[in-house]
Order: structure tokens, then C-alpha cells, then sequence
């Protein structure tokens, strides 16, 4: 992975959490991203958190919006949510009780310019991918099951390099920030063929789009042919020797 990564440009920082082994690493963990649309995530857990506390179900007009958000990342869906959910204080509250304490919404109403890390973005997956108390599954299999069902057109990023019938849940973020200078992220959460893992890209200071998503991609087909399988020797191993 270092191998590959010092023969591309930019800023990129990265996590993953296998989930198989309950091991993190981090690349470059301090770096912060701006989050671009990978926010639509947080601003709809932060929104499922709140119909949790009270007990309901998201309105039909909030599935609605959320299935545009997620699925088509639509951005005007996506600004009704946020102010749905209570905007950037709403959602901060959410981050911070589940531990996202690098990551600030942004204060003027621009969530797409919220700034956060990859480690805060695995925290994220985490209360949205696997069993927790803060977001149970009644509410949580909601977004996941638009994070499996994102258009053909947006499947890119860490879904790269998988088998057809992995079950991949992912959103991705894109936005120039001034020229070509462009902020491409992706994250999800992948499970199949033995491989279970949460991966968080964040990259920046890309030249073109499709610069960004060549370096995420590269990444998923390392991390994917890399991680051992459940159930094989290195992986047997690895679990013995945590405490």
C-alpha cells in the first residue's frame, strides 16, 4: 500500500476496520478532509437517531428525500434533511455521542464543507453497518439498504476490485474545491467471500475527478486482495494474538 501510495499526488488518508478481527489501521490519521457529499451519511444517522429517540418510523416524505440523497446524492434532498435533522448542531450532538470528536459540520448550512477524518468516518460506518447501542437495526438497515442500492453511474471507490456478489454499502463525495484541484472520498462497508470490513478514503489536492477515484480504487483492490478470509491460517492467527 505505502508502495503504491507515494507514486501519487495529493492528500489522501485512509481507514479500515476489519471486522473479523476487530483490527484499525490508519493512514495518515490527523489529516482533515472536507467530507463533500459522504456527509449525506451522518446528516440521515443523525435523523434516524432523532425518529429513534422518539420512537417512529422517518415520515414517507423523509424516505422520500433520503432515498434521493443517498441513492442519486441529490443535493437539494440532502439541504432539506439537514435542516430536518436541526442542522449543524443537531448533527454534531450525534457525532459526538458516538465518538466523531474530528469531525465539525459546518456552521453556515454548508454540509458539504464539514471537515472530518477517516477515523471519525469508521465510527460513522460503524454504528450504520454493525450491531450498537446508539442506532438499533430497525432503524440503521434503512440506510444501509439505500447504501447497497446507490445508482450504477456513482458505484465507484471502494467497491472497486470485488467480486459481483460481495454486498458493498457505499457513498461517495466529489467536489472541486478551486481549479483542478478536486475533494473525491469514498466510503462503505463491504462483507462476502470471508472478507467483513468498514474502509474510509479521503483524498484531496487531486488533479481531476477521475485522479481521485483512481487512487480510491487502487486502495479497495489492495485492501480487498490483501485481507485474509475468515477462517484462514493468518487470520486464525491474528485473532488468537489480541488480548
Amino acid at each position: 500500500m505505502r508502495t503504491f501510495l507515494r507514486q501519487r499526488r495529493g492528500n489522501i488518508t485512509a481507514a479500515l476496520y476489519n471486522v473479523n478481527t476487530g483490527d484499525t489501521f490508519l493512514f495518515r490519521p490527523g489529516d482533515r478532509e472536507q467530507t463533500a457529499s459522504i456527509m449525506k451519511v451522518d446528516i440521515l444517522a443523525t435523523l434516524l437517531h432523532e425518529a429513534q429517540e422518539r420512537n417512529e418510523s422517518l415520515s414517507g416524505e423523509e424516505l422520500y428525500l433520503a432515498a434521493g440523497m443517498i441513492e442519486q446524492s441529490d443535493n437539494e434532498d440532502a439541504t432539506d434533511l439537514w435542516l430536518d435533522a436541526g442542522g449543524d448542531s443537531a448533527i454534531t450532538a450525534f457525532d459526538r455521542s458516538i465518538g466523531m470528536t474530528q469531525t465539525t459540520p459546518n456552521a453556515n448550512g454548508y454540509w458539504g464543507e464539514t471537515l472530518t477524518t477517516a477515523r471519525d468516518q469508521i465510527r460513522l460506518l460503524r454504528v450504520i453497518a454493525l450491531p450498537n447501542d446508539r442506532l438499533h437495526y430497525n432503524w440503521r438497515d434503512s440506510e444501509l439498504y439505500l447504501m447497497t442500492h446507490v445508482v450504477s453511474f456513482e458505484h465507484w471507490g471502494v467497491s472497486s476490485g470485488l467480486p459481483p456478489d460481495v454486498s458493498v454499502a457505499l457513498k461517495n463525495g466529489w467536489v472541486p474545491i478551486v481549479g483542478d484541484d478536486w475533494q473525491v472520498n469514498s466510503i462503505g462497508a463491504i462483507d462476502g467471500k470471508g472478507r467483513d470490513y468498514l474502509l474510509a478514503v479521503l483524498t484531496s489536492g487531486n488533479v481531476g475527478e477521475n485522479y481521485g477515484i483512481d487512487t480510491i480504487e487502487a486502495i479497495s483492490r489492495i485492501v480487498w486482495s490483501s485481507l485474509k478470509p475468515r477462517g484462514s491460517t493468518e487470520a486464525t492467527a491474528v485473532t488468537a494474538a489480541r488480548p
